[in-house]
């Protein structure tokens, strides 16, 4: 009997911590913030000027030069699987930018010139059942993601235009 109950406390005690770490994990979405801000203040990046994904979806392979003369290429797609990608064209490292999981794609990339950050959107049905958007932020020079960020799509901007008008 003593065995048994011994197990039964720890079968509590395992459940308890997973609840505990499911609620830590699954923060509730934020209508103002300072990424927002910093998302909404950021410039467009254009999107890849030879598409390679069919049927026609938002894609991007973009240079870009960082305040310190490298040059990085940006590429991902809105699409399943999709994430966000970099690479050093020197050194031909490359890193993860972001990665918001399944049924939640890329939809909007825009970059910070001055400071080095680059912002994705990523919007989606998570697992298939739940509206989700997340911010994303990513220091290109130190090839680190400095925040994720759960948001109200609603409290964003629109997302890039893919045919900026000319005036």
């Amino acid at each position: 009997m003593h065995q048994s109950r011994r197990s039964f406390r720890i079968v509590l005690r395992m459940i308890l911590f997973v609840t505990v770490a499911c609620c830590v994990a699954c923060r509730r979405a934020v209508s103002k913030a300072p990424i927002i801000e910093r998302y909404k203040a950021a410039a467009c990046i254009s999107f890849s000027a030879n598409p390679t994904v069919t049927p026609h979806t938002r894609e991007w392979d973009t240079p870009l030069t960082l305040s310190d003369g490298s040059k990085v290429i940006v590429s991902g797609t809105q699409s399943p699987g999709g994430r966000i990608n970099m690479r050093y064209l020197t050194k031909g490292r490359g890193s993860l930018v972001a990665d918001a999981g399944d049924y939640v794609y890329p939809s909007d990339v825009r970059f910070n010139n001055q400071k080095d950050l680059l912002y994705v959107k990523a919007s989606g049905l998570a697992g298939g059942v739940i509206e989700e958007t997340w911010l994303f932020e990513y220091d290109l020079r130190a090839q680190r993601q400095v925040l994720r960020q759960r948001v109200v799509n609603g409290a964003l901007p629109a997302e890039c235009p893919e045919h900026p008008q000319t005036k």
